[in-house]
């Protein structure tokens, strides 16, 4: 879905959407507060928005009040889950009210667009059975921002299989009836897109911006979990495999 589709979407009047976007947080407070701040448009698009933050309750005090300092611009709740990244997502989406869930990594920024793209989507009956995830565009000029960029196209085009970081725009009741997040450290996002399967995962044109991993083991590990994961690897098996 273009963006200048979506550019006239949400004018006073027009039928409203209840959206709750689920963070799970990771310690990193500065780049929470650029994605948060990403997110101030949606009620002048029409979103009713709800922004829950799911911090690891094994954290600092320190850390759980720094991330409730963050969250304070949007009025986000803050919650504390103990377990894995899936476990916090999940956690999030069952204290969730909206109609939608968005579920976003606290290191992916969207860009302008992002919410009238949402609409647009959510608004069309046949998709209360699918899920979308955003573009994924990689921080920095240098080979290593392209290359990641180039593999998330071919992840998404050909596998069906979109990183976590794109974020993923499903139906709440949708969700429950796919089995809800699994508790998984990592992983958690392949298991999804599986379970949606690419005929049911749309891809909007808005971007995600995102910080890719320059650590090389790092992405030889994400690589390799990866290739395991099309094996048919149990998930489970793969948690030592970097992020």
């Amino acid at each position: 879905m273009r963006a200048d589709q979506a550019a006239g979407v949400g004018p006073p009047g027009s039928r409203r959407l209840t959206l709750s976007v689920v963070i799970a947080a990771d310690g990193d407070t500065g780049r929470l507060e650029e994605c948060l701040a990403a997110l101030r448009s949606a009620p002048a698009r029409g979103i009713d928005l709800e922004v829950l933050v799911v911090a690891a309750a094994s954290g600092s005090a320190a850390d759980f009040r720094a991330t409730e300092a963050a969250c304070s611009a949007v009025e986000a709740r803050v919650l504390a889950v103990d377990g894995t990244r899936g476990a916090r997502f999940a956690a999030g989406a069952r204290a969730a009210t909206g109609e939608w869930l968005l579920l976003l990594r606290p290191g992916s920024v969207l860009e302008p667009g992002w919410d009238a793209t949402l609409m647009v989507f959510a608004h069309d009956d046949r998709n209360r059975e699918r899920g979308a995830v955003y573009a994924y565009r990689a921080e920095g000029e240098g080979p290593g921002a392209r290359r990641a960029e180039r593999a998330a196209r071919f992840r998404n085009r050909w596998l069906g299989l979109p990183s976590g970081a794109q974020g993923l725009v499903i139906r709440r009741r949708f969700l429950a009836h796919l089995g809800g997040v699994p508790d998984l450290e990592r992983g958690e996002d392949l298991v999804l897109a599986r379970a949606l399967g690419l005929g049911r995962l749309a891809l909007f044109d808005v971007a995600a911006r995102v910080r890719p991993a320059t650590d090389t083991r790092a992405r030889v590990a994400g690589a390799a979990r990866m290739l395991l994961f099309i094996l048919r690897m149990p998930p489970r098996w793969l948690q030592g495999l970097g992020d």
